[in-house]
């Protein structure tokens, strides 16, 4: 518990080579009791959660440039102006637009961020002798989209050895010698 600040858990965050953000977090793994009382687990409706993954994002885009197509100019006393309506449209592999100028003002008719958000819960090895270390990771194809916090928590139960079949099988095998 001491590793991880339980508010506001770190992460690291990078970019491979097709533009893909990629966040890696630290499991924090507890029993559902301490899960709750720590306040990183919601139940809602659930029985027998095993993990949850909490995700904020923001949406980024940096300054492009939309192209007038068609473009129809008026000139008034000597100066350009730009004839309304005009349509502006820009697609890319990360997000279209397609919008509209007039005289009331920018009307947007489409904005799209086409992204595919995937959780990987596994184990990740550190070094060649050291022990798997369990990470959440989160990739999201659309470089656009920057995580601004990450939370997780893995939900450990304690095994009751009444329901345990390798108890059962320990003692069938000592009462097969008892038997015997």
């Amino acid at each position: 518990m001491l590793k991880f600040s339980l508010e506001n858990q770190e992460f690291k965050e990078e970019v491979d080579k097709q533009g893909k953000r990629i966040v890696e977090q630290q499991q924090v793994i507890l029993s559902q009791k301490d899960a709750i009382a720590h306040g990183l687990l919601e139940i809602e409706e659930l029985k027998k959660v095993q993990s949850q993954v909490s995700v904020v994002t923001n949406l980024v885009v940096d300054t492009f440039i939309v192209s007038h197509t068609d473009t129809i100019v008026q000139y008034v006393e000597g100066e350009a102006f730009l004839k309304l309506p005009q349509t502006y449209l820009h697609s890319s592999e990360f997000f279209s637009l397609d919008a509209t100028i007039n005289t009331n003002g920018l009307l947007v008719n489409n904005l799209t961020f086409p992204n595919e958000t995937s959780v990987t819960i596994g184990y990740k090895r550190e070094g060649l002798l050291k022990p798997l270390s369990p990470v959440v990771k989160l990739t999201h194809t659309n470089p656009y989209m920057q995580t601004k916090a990450v939370s997780n928590v893995i939900i450990e139960e304690k095994k009751n050895p009444l329901t345990d079949h390798k108890v059962w099988g320990g003692v069938g095998f000592l009462i097969g010698l008892l038997v015997n």
